[in-house]
C-alpha cells in the first residue's frame, strides 16, 4: 500500500502494470457445465444469490414491435458502485481501482473505488472483503457529493438499480491506496475515456453525476482550451432554473402517459423464438443475443475462481448524443425510450441507441440514425466502451457525439427534446430519469 498523497501515476502505465501483476483465464463453456447453476424454467444459482436469467414477455405501443419474447437477467439485489474524492495539493483526484472484468474486451478497465453487490461485499462467494466499502456505509465526517439510486441497462436487466455514490473526503485524511487502486484527476478520466475501453461502465455511470455547475468547476479538471470542451462546461450551467425543470418533469410525465408497457416473467422454455439448449439459450434467427457460460480465473479478484452465465449481445451497437448551439447555449437531443426493464417504464435516451442485431430490415432503424455517418467536421467523440463486463460478453458499444451547425435542421420525431447538460444532470441526480446508455455518453463529456 501508499500513501494518499504519492505521486499520481501515468494511468496507462498503472493499467499495463497491474494486466502484468495478475494472470487472468475466461473460457467459454456450456450452461449445464456450470458449477452450482441450474437451468430449468429459469437459469439460477445454487444459494438463491447473484442473479438469475429469466423469460420476460412484452406488450407495447413504442417502437416498431408490440409484442416479443426473450430472456432478461434478475437481479434484485442493490449494488453499490462509489467513488472516493479528495484534494491532493488542492486538486480533487478520483480514487480508481485497476478491475478485471471477464466480458472486458480490454480486461483490465479502470473502475470505482467500490464495485459490488451485497451478494459480494457479504461474502456469498467465501473469497476476500471488498476494500474500502465503509466509505460508503459509514458517512461521518465526509461530504455525500452524489448519492442517487439508477437504472441498469433496461434491455437485457429487469428493473435492476445500483446505488450510485460519490463520497469525499477531508484533504488531511490519509488514506492507504491498495495495490490495484490509484488516484487520478477529472483531467486524466477525460483522457482515458477519449482512447476507450479503459474506463468500465460502473465507474462512468457514477462519473455522470458530478455536477459542473459551480462557477468555480473549472478548476476541478485544469486548464480547458477545446472550444468544444468549454461549451459542455457553459451547457452544465444552464437548464437548472425551476421553470427549466418543471417543464421537463412535465414533458416526460406526459411521454410517460403517452406510452404503455407490460411485462410478464415467464418460463425460458416458452419463448417463442428462443432456443433454450444446455449449450446456450439463443435466438432462432441468432438476433440480439444469446446466454452462455463462461469459466474464469483470476488472481487479482476477491474469488481466484469461479462459473457464471453470460449475456453476449451482437455486435455493432452504438449509442449517439446529436447537440447543437440554440440560443447560445449547447443543447442536447435526448428522446423519451420506453425499455422493457426500466422501473417506471421510460426514462430519457442518446439521441441514437443502435443495435443492428434487433432489426429485421431498415423499417426498423430507429430515427437519425443516418448521424452515426454524420460528416467528420461534426464529430466530437468517437470511442468504443465496453458494457457491464460482470454480465455482458464482448458488448463494445461505439459512443459518438454529433454537432451539428446552427443552421441545420434537425426533424426528431415528438418524443424527442433539445436540453443543455445542466438539466440532463439535474436529472441523473433525481433518480430514474436518464438511461445508462445515456449516462454514459455523458460521462464522456467530462
Amino acid at each position: 500500500m501508499t500513501s494518499s498523497t504519492a505521486e499520481t501515476p501515468d494511468p496507462d502505465s498503472f493499467l499495463e502494470k497491474r494486466l502484468a501483476s495478475s494472470s487472468y483465464s475466461v473460457e467459454e463453456i456450456p450452461l449445464d457445465a456450470l458449477p452450482d447453476w441450474r437451468i430449468d424454467d429459469r437459469l439460477s444459482h445454487a444459494s438463491g444469490r447473484f442473479f438469475a436469467v429469466e423469460g420476460l414477455s412484452v406488450r407495447t405501443d413504442f417502437g416498431p414491435n408490440p409484442e416479443w419474447c426473450q430472456p432478461i437477467i434478475v437481479q434484485p439485489e442493490i449494488g453499490i458502485l462509489g467513488i472516493i474524492v479528495k484534494r491532493i495539493n488542492g486538486v480533487q483526484h478520483f480514487l480508481m481501482q485497476a478491475k478485471m472484468e471477464p466480458g472486458n474486451s480490454e480486461l483490465v478497465q479502470y473502475a470505482a473505488t467500490v464495485q459490488a453487490t451485497p451478494s459480494n461485499y457479504q461474502r456469498v462467494h467465501g473469497g476476500r472483503a471488498t476494500p474500502y466499502l465503509e466509505y460508503f456505509q459509514e458517512h461521518t465526517g465526509r461530504r455525500v457529493v452524489f448519492d442517487q439510486l439508477l437504472s441498469e441497462h433496461a434491455s437485457w436487466y429487469l428493473y435492476k438499480r445500483n446505488r450510485n455514490m460519490i463520497v469525499e473526503v477531508p484533504e488531511h485524511e490519509d488514506i492507504e491506496v491498495a495495490d490495484d487502486f490509484t488516484w487520478l484527476t477529472l483531467g486524466q478520466l477525460r483522457l482515458q475515456l477519449e482512447r476507450g475501453n479503459r474506463v468500465n461502465m460502473n465507474a462512468r455511470t457514477v462519473l455522470s453525476g458530478i455536477s459542473y455547475a459551480a462557477q468555480d468547476a473549472p478548476d476541478s479538471y485544469g486548464d480547458i482550451r477545446d472550444e468544444f470542451r468549454l461549451q459542455a462546461v457553459e451547457s452544465h450551467r444552464a437548464g437548472r432554473s425551476n421553470a427549466d425543470v418543471c417543464a421537463a418533469m412535465t414533458w416526460l410525465i406526459d411521454q410517460k402517459a403517452k406510452f404503455s408497457v407490460d411485462v410478464r416473467r415467464i418460463s425460458l422454455r416458452d419463448m417463442d423464438e428462443w432456443v433454450c439448449g444446455t449449450d446456450s439459450i439463443r435466438h432462432r434467427e441468432d438476433h440480439y443475443f444469446r446466454i452462455v457460460g463462461l469459466s474464469v480465473a483470476a488472481t487479482s479478484r476477491e474469488v481466484g475462481t469461479w462459473s457464471q452465465p453470460m449475456l453476449e449481445p451482437t455486435s455493432g451497437n452504438a449509442v449517439a448524443l446529436i447537440c447543437q448551439r440554440r440560443g447560445g447555449v449547447l443543447q442536447f437531443l435526448v428522446q423519451a425510450m420506453v425499455q422493457p426493464g426500466l422501473t417506471d417504464r421510460l426514462e430519457l435516451a442518446a439521441t441514437v441507441q443502435l443495435t443492428p442485431g434487433s432489426y429485421s430490415g431498415p423499417e426498423d432503424v430507429p430515427p437519425l440514425a443516418e448521424y452515426l455517418d454524420a460528416p467528420e467536421s461534426w464529430i466530437r467523440l468517437k470511442t468504443v466502451q465496453s458494457e457491464d463486463g460482470g454480465r455482458f460478453l464482448r458488448a463494445d458499444t461505439t459512443h459518438v457525439v454529433v454537432e451539428v451547425p446552427e443552421e441545420h435542421t434537425v426533424n426528431a420525431p415528438d418524443n424527442y427534446r433539445w436540453m443543455p447538460l445542466g438539466l440532463l444532470n439535474h436529472l441523473i441526480n433525481s433518480g430514474y430519469y436518464v438511461n445508462v446508455e445515456a449516462r454514459s455518453l455523458i460521462a464522456c463529456l467530462l
